[in-house]
């Protein structure tokens, strides 16, 4: 039966009809008609389930199996890894805050939240392609599971990206990846992440109340756009409230 939100859809791009595809087979395979499967139907028959091409739907599973969630083996169809799909706090897909937090069961919210302006030293000007004493709009906040404090985020986003619009009258307390997309019209397609240990400045250790000697993971990332070009730079300190995983394909 052709799913509705797939069939409002068809007058978008093919892109993101196959988003729509890679979502509805992973909510299936999760909670749905393929939940006890093994293998997913061929691909014509994906088609006329879900009223959309058979382009679409071969776009949809070259996601999922780059994704790791299916393996497609010739002479045996969709094979689908029930162990991948039941990862949830993937380090090597984008990681949205709130999203992860809800997967642990908490509500998320943000408090703490600080905007300010700077200017770029080497290491930043080189992260993000600007020239040293370009203008950086800095965006700190601390992410709480209900009353935990679980995530202390540093975003850095290049000034220009927002044209010669008054930064302060643009709400930037909410999801960073919608605030690139809305406000300044760019789409994160992949980013350049190094993980480390470290134990925080003073006021990071203050506002994550962590006991003496406990450490947090950082994840120090740079943010490319469709084009490749460098768009944001993230601090994210992590408490071992998280339980993380990478899914490491062997091609």
């Amino acid at each position: 039966m052709k799913d509705p939100a797939l069939a409002s859809s068809s007058r978008l791009g093919g892109a993101v009809i196959s988003d729509r595809v890679v979502a509805s087979l992973l909510e299936e395979l999760s909670n749905g008609r393929y939940a006890q499967a093994d293998r997913l139907p061929a691909e014509v028959d994906l088609a006329t389930e879900l009223g959309v091409s058979r382009t679409v739907i071969r776009d949809a599973l070259s996601e999922m199996e780059r994704a790791g969630y299916v393996e497609r083996v010739r002479g045996i169809g969709t094979v689908v890894n029930r162990a991948v799909l039941g990862l949830r706090s993937r380090l090597d897909q984008k990681l949205e805050y709130y999203p992860l937090i809800r997967s642990f069961g908490s509500y998320p919210h943000a408090d703490g939240i600080q905007v300010m302006l700077l200017r770029a030293g080497e290491e930043m000007a080189h992260a993000l392609a600007l020239e040293v004493g370009d203008e950086v709009i800095c965006i700190k906040k601390r992410i709480l599971a209900d009353t935990t404090p679980v995530i202390y985020s540093i975003d850095y986003l290049p000034r220009s990206l927002f044209g010669n619009r008054d930064y302060t009258r643009i709400d930037l307390t909410g999801d960073i990846f919608e605030i690139l997309e809305q406000e300044c019209h760019q789409q994160i397609s992949s980013n350049v992440a190094h993980l480390k240990a470290s134990c925080g400045d003073e006021a990071i250790r203050a506002a994550m109340r962590l006991a003496p000697g406990e450490a947090m993971l950082l994840l120090d990332e740079v943010c490319f756009n469709r084009l490749c070009k460098p768009v944001m730079r993230s601090l994210s300190y992590y408490t071992n409230f998280f339980d993380f995983s990478i899914l490491r394909k062997l091609l």
